[in-house]
């Protein structure tokens, strides 16, 4: 073979890629739209894009890219066409097109009337307390700006499809932070000015009733009254959410109702700790416990049922922890049918939910042994032994509320229901 034949082969091989790709099929459209004022936010040219996106491919895809080149113009001319009606409040100055095998179609618009130039967001939620709308509204912070963001400079005319990229958005954000609640958008158009209107609603099942509980067992109920009333208010805020929006951030809204409580400077003064359980439901169950590491103090008066004698009594408890589970105390005790008076000191030791406790009682020089099991927060069981009388009771306490309980009682002969008021 020649040199000059070599050489001419070796060319055409050469060539034959740069041959092929130009006359090979269309795999792919890439669309580009472009605001030459530049006010149009991103998202919104994307949504424009796609919309556009579907006619190249039903243009473009799979033919000849060879065969498409030597119709450019009447493409585009067509393109310019369908753009023009395709975008709402834009006029399309332009329209590149570069076919071959990734063809490239880049169309060049631009507002035809006024643009927005501020929107007003609303953002409003629909059928929860004010204050808890407010603290679901945390979790969004940033809707508000990125609903601006996107509309801002976009063409006046152009709100009914913008409309549809700020549902997009609202509800993506929506399921994402607030899984538990449904958005509802509009773009309304008043006297020149662009409102984008946000309603988040809850949906499922509802707290429709709060059961609220404060209590202590370590000081007098009474003396916690003001708090009580004020804490009430703030759970029935919780009435409105989702059921499953309070199970799934059980834990956060016990912490956030704990750390308004320590901020009290009530308990800052009986140095009191809180504990707070929710129970999710329809009916949602708010148990706040306050208990102290330092003092128990509880008075309590006594009414009994079908006891023969001493069926009217009462007592104070004065006790300091030594221990987290340790404490001593003074206890004073009157009996009104023949208006007795006993005072003891002793010392109780807790472990779990059983409580032991000694009393050494005067002036009768007697002992006096107390076992007690709580099983739950309502029930509790007691046995006491009185070395004096060498007698035993035993009993079943039911706590109605933290001001008034029941005791069903086995005095050692005699059964009888014991009515127990709680300062």
């Amino acid at each position: 073979m020649k040199l000059n034949q070599i050489l001419f082969f070796a060319a055409m091989v050469s060539l034959l890629p740069l041959q092929q790709a130009f006359s090979a099929p269309v795999a792919q459209v890439e669309v580009q739209v472009v605001d030459t004022q530049g006010g149009t936010s991103q998202l919104l040219l994307e949504k424009m894009g796609s919309s556009m996106q579907v006619v190249a491919d039903q243009l473009f895809l799979e033919r000849d890219s060879e065969k498409l080149a030597a119709c450019q113009a009447d493409y585009v001319h067509l393109l310019q066409e369908i753009g023009e009606r395709v975008f709402t409040g834009y006029e399309l100055l332009d329209v590149q097109l570069e076919p071959g095998a990734r063809t490239k179609l880049v169309l060049y618009a631009r507002p035809w009337s006024g643009v927005i130039e501020k929107p007003a967001i609303d953002l409003q939620f629909s059928g929860v307390e004010p204050q808890t709308a407010k603290l679901l509204e945390q979790r969004i912070p940033q809707l508000e700006a990125q609903l601006e963001q996107t509309i801002r400079g976009a063409s006046v005319d152009a709100g009914d499809w913008a409309g549809g990229v700020l549902r997009k958005l609202v509800r993506e954000e929506i399921a994402r932070e607030l899984p538990e609640f449904k958005a509802a958008v509009d773009v309304v158009q008043e006297e020149n000015k662009t409102a984008v209107q946000v309603v988040i609603y809850p949906v499922g099942q509802l707290v429709r009733t709060v059961r609220y509980e404060l209590r202590s067992e370590d000081i007098p109920n009474i003396l916690l009254m003001q708090l009580k009333y004020k804490y009430q208010r703030e759970c029935d805020k919780l009435r409105g959410l989702p059921v499953a929006y309070v199970q799934r951030h059980r834990e956060e809204l016990e912490q956030q109702l704990a750390a308004k409580l320590m901020a009290e400077q009530m308990l800052k003064n009986y140095q009191l700790q809180p504990s707070v359980q929710l129970t999710p439901g329809a009916d949602l169950g708010v148990n706040i416990m306050l208990t102290s590491h330092e003092y128990k103090i509880w008075f309590e008066g006594y009414g009994d049922i079908g006891r023969s004698s001493d069926n009217l009594s009462g007592k104070a408890h004065l006790g300091k922890y030594i221990s987290p589970r340790d404490e001593i105390f003074a206890e004073a005790e009157i009996i009104l049918d023949d208006v007795d008076w006993l005072f003891g000191a002793g010392l109780s030791h807790e472990w779990g939910k059983s409580s032991w406790s000694y009393v050494r009682r005067m002036p009768t020089g007697d002992n006096a042994y107390r076992l007690e099991y709580s099983l739950s927060p309502k029930w509790r069981l007691r046995a006491e032994h009185f070395s004096g009388e060498n007698r035993n009771e035993f009993g079943v306490r039911y706590r109605i509320h933290e001001f008034l309980s029941t005791e069903y009682v086995y005095g050692g002969d005699e059964f009888y229901l014991r009515i127990i008021g709680n300062l």
